[in-house]
């Protein structure tokens, strides 16, 4: 079975499902119309159904589930026999999330019809919190770790920046069970406030409280050159934006506007791909060709080739890429494409191996699940989902552990630029 990391990658502090929702079905707990409109069924032949159906759907459809290490039959027969034994429409519910935990993590996500209903009408541009993105990490004390923080936001008035930690939230400690769920301690309303125990790397744990606003949720490129050298420096948000690669366009026209850029470093250490990654445009500035396939559980698979363009020196500048536990999806691909074809040296720690996509598939009840269906494969034939991307050079300095004037892992990066100039 695909193993995943315990340190779970970025996640604003607000956010939900995505796809619109789907109105007009009916719940366990309604009676159906009988007559020529259909049969009649009880709320347990109702649930039966529902729980067939995803079943169904999970077989055909998760891209693991014929290499995955899990006795499959014998975990359906067990939930089987429970709805069998009679629930309410609470306990149903409360059993596909208790199935959800128990198969192999993010590989389905349960969402109930009500939970669907109103992440279709609820707007995510906006929310009501502190502004930080965060990863969770379960080493060595459960805690929450800052990937980086909304400019103008109540989290950076209150002194909150990147690489911090925060171990408790309102006198209460950060759980392990909680994992990313921990948001929903640290967000509330506008106008509340919120106390933190956060630690920044070197320093003493401090006591901060943090008055919640209502925020814009964006990611920032930041961009620099590096001091006392032709290096240019992107890192990369935790969340993508409209705009993001023409951002990375720009800095490159910087970077080169009279003089020779010597070198490149991409920092994908908080990097994810949410919603409109520029995966194809930032590899068509640093590749040409086949980069690899995308592929389903019926080994279909797709192809994606990219049309090569130099913009600024961008095919032939040296590049190297920095990793973490916090790269996930599409950044992922893009360190392993490039590292494979000796495009780039990556620079870091092994990272989740998240790259799977999800399809979202609806349920007699009305509920939905999301399903991973669809992996990624490197023209060598090295599955990106299994293993993650192990860099050339490892070197396990995490984000909590750095700060920018101590950071391992940049100074290994501008070495290595040093030593092939």
């Amino acid at each position: 079975m695909k193993q995943k990391t315990i340190f779970i990658p970025s996640l604003i502090l607000v956010l939900s499902m995505f796809l619109p929702a789907c109105a007009g079905l009916i719940t366990a707990e309604e009676e159906s119309i009988p007559g020529e409109y259909g049969p009649q069924y009880t709320p347990q032949e109702h649930q039966l159904r529902t729980f067939d159906a995803l079943w169904d759907m999970f077989a055909e459809n998760y891209i693991y589930f014929a290499t995955a290490d899990v006795a499959w039959d014998k975990v359906r027969e067990e939930y089987a026999a429970r709805i069998d034994a009679g629930l309410t429409n609470d306990e149903f519910i409360a059993l596909l999330r208790e199935l959800e935990d128990e198969l192999p993590p993010g590989s389905l996500t349960y969402q109930s019809r009500a939970e669907r209903i109103q992440s279709g009408v609820e707007d995510f541009s906006t929310y009501e919190g502190i502004g930080a993105f965060i990863g969770f990490k379960a080493e060595d004390v459960p805690h929450i770790v800052v990937l980086g923080v909304i400019e103008g936001s109540p989290a950076e008035k209150a002194g909150i920046k990147p690489h911090d930690s925060i171990f408790e939230i309102d006198g209460s400690p950060v759980l392990l069970e909680e994992g990313t769920d921990v948001v929903n301690r640290v967000r509330g309303p506008a106008g509340s406030t919120v106390t933190l125990s956060v630690k920044t790397p070197g320093t003493a744990e401090r006591i901060i409280e943090v008055t919640r606003a209502e925020l814009v949720s964006r990611g920032k490129l930041e961009a620099r050159q590096l001091e006392d050298s032709a290096y240019g420096y992107i890192l990369f948000p935790p969340l993508s934006y409209e705009g993001l690669l023409e951002e990375v366009l720009v800095n490159l026209q910087t970077f080169t506007t009279n003089q020779q850029l010597e070198g490149l470093i991409l920092d994908l250490r908080i990097a994810s791909s949410s919603g409109g990654w520029p995966l194809e445009g930032l590899l068509t500035l640093f590749h040409d060709g086949a980069i690899g396939d995308f592929y389903n559980s019926a080994q279909q698979k797709q192809t994606l080739v990219v049309e090569g363009q130099d913009l600024f020196g961008s095919q032939s500048v040296p590049l190297i890429i920095l990793i973490g536990q916090n790269t996930s999806g599409f950044p992922e691909i893009l360190a392993a494409a490039l590292q494979e074809d000796e495009r780039a040296i990556v620079i870091g720690e092994t990272t989740p191996g998240a790259v799977e996509t999800t399809t979202a598939f609806y349920l007699p009840d009305g509920s939905r699940v999301f399903i991973e269906t669809t992996s990624f494969r490197l023209p060598n034939g090295e599955e990106v989902g299994m293993g993650g991307v192990q860099p050339q050079f490892q070197i396990e300095a995490d984000w909590d552990e750095v700060i920018p004037t101590n950071d391992p892992v940049l100074d290994k990066a501008v070495e290595i630029l040093g030593t092939e100039k």
